[in-house]
């Protein structure tokens, strides 16, 4: 039963810098040589001593909410196959997304249990039996025993999660590290595979930004920039809670797409394809020390990335022994570096990885 039940789940799927600003090109290949040297802000004792489950997230305290599942030993969250919102459908582990269908919402039942709902499929996360390696499923919510969980603190904001009908504890089967990996139940023992982070859904970042001057920029590019700017600041004080920091943004008809630097400057050029947010959030990068700062160049020495919390991030996104690539002063995956990148997934991820290069220092 398990057999089948993974295997159906399986068939179910398959960024120049220089000392003053970055100037962003369209290919990888196009990058110019990066300058060493580029101005550095000092890392607090907190940032330098942070290391991962991941780092970017506060671990929240079990209550009414909605929250992302996350497993202490794969960084990885509970995730409804996509698009597979039906009675019976079984959950897995797989790299954060920010979709709705890895978004729980707990409601506190009597007895100090709680009902967990996906958002998505508005149905129950559901025992489907009382016995080890039973399926987790969803399920219409009829408020049965086996619709029940109990949260449990086993320290450092990790919880075990206990079904009220069978008594057993929600299971990373295997201790798997990959996509896709199976969650089930299995009487409580302690391991890492059964515990539990509850992660916040939004965060309350302070970042702003503003226009130096609109004298004399087209209406239309004051348009798009301004959405642009909008909507990545958004999504990056939704990521994470950056402190209070205002972006000076100008518009440089000479620019051939955009540029920024570590003093918070933000430039586009005249290009309509590249006022748009994807070009902001790679630009916004910049602005917190991607191919700017010395110690981005002391961590992408030899064209990869070396820092414990970005190397983590990447891992918990995708594989256990995946990499960030780095050149001419930009990092892929996720780093926003063309138009071809975007999409939701990759926008959440970026946010997450830049935020921890800044826990690395490299802001």
């Amino acid at each position: 039963m398990r057999i089948s039940i993974l295997n159906l789940k399986y068939a179910g799927l398959m960024l120049l810098a220089a000392l003053s600003c970055a100037s962003c090109k369209k290919d990888y290949n196009q990058i110019a040589d990066s300058s060493e040297g580029a101005a550095e802000n000092q890392v607090s004792a907190a940032k330098k001593g942070v290391q991962a489950i991941l780092a970017v997230e506060t671990p929240q305290t079990a209550a009414n909410g909605t929250f992302y599942l996350m497993s202490k030993k794969s960084a990885k969250v509970i995730d409804v196959p996509g698009g597979q919102n039906g009675n019976n459908t079984s959950v897995w582990q797989w790299g954060g997304t920010g979709g709705t269908n890895q978004q729980w919402k707990l409601t506190a039942l009597t007895g100090g249990y709680y009902s967990i709902i996906g958002v998505e499929s508005n149905r129950a996360l559901t025992a489907a039996d009382n016995n080890n390696g039973g399926n987790i499923q969803i399920n219409d919510y009829t408020g049965a025993t086996n619709q029940q969980w109990q949260f449990t603190s086993v320290g450092s904001g990790n919880y075990s999660i206990v079904n009220r009908a069978s008594g057993k504890a929600l299971d990373l089967w295997g201790s798997s590290l990959d996509d896709g990996g199976d969650v089930n139940q299995y009487g409580y023992y302690g391991g890492e595979n059964q515990q539990w982070v509850l992660v916040k859904i939004k965060y309350n970042g302070q970042l702003g930004w503003r226009w130096t001057s609109t004298d004399g920029v087209p209406a239309d590019a004051v348009t798009r920039i301004t959405n642009a700017m909008n909507d990545c600041c958004a999504r990056y004080n939704a990521g994470a809670d950056w402190d209070a920091r205002i972006i000076n943004v100008s518009y440089n008809s000479g620019v051939p797409t955009a540029e920024a630097n570590i003093n918070g400057d933000m430039r586009f050029g005249a290009s309509e394809g590249f006022q748009n947010v994807r070009t902001a959030m790679h630009e916004m990068g910049h602005c917190y020390g991607v191919g700017q700062s010395g110690t981005w160049y002391s961590l992408t020495n030899g064209g990869g990335y070396s820092g414990t919390n970005g190397t983590a991030a990447i891992r918990a996104f995708e594989t256990p022994t995946s990499n960030l690539n780095s050149g001419g002063g930009h990092f892929w995956p996720y780093g926003m570096n063309q138009n071809s990148e975007w999409s939701e997934t990759n926008a959440f991820r970026h946010v997450k990885i830049v935020r921890s290069m800044d826990l690395d220092g490299v802001y």
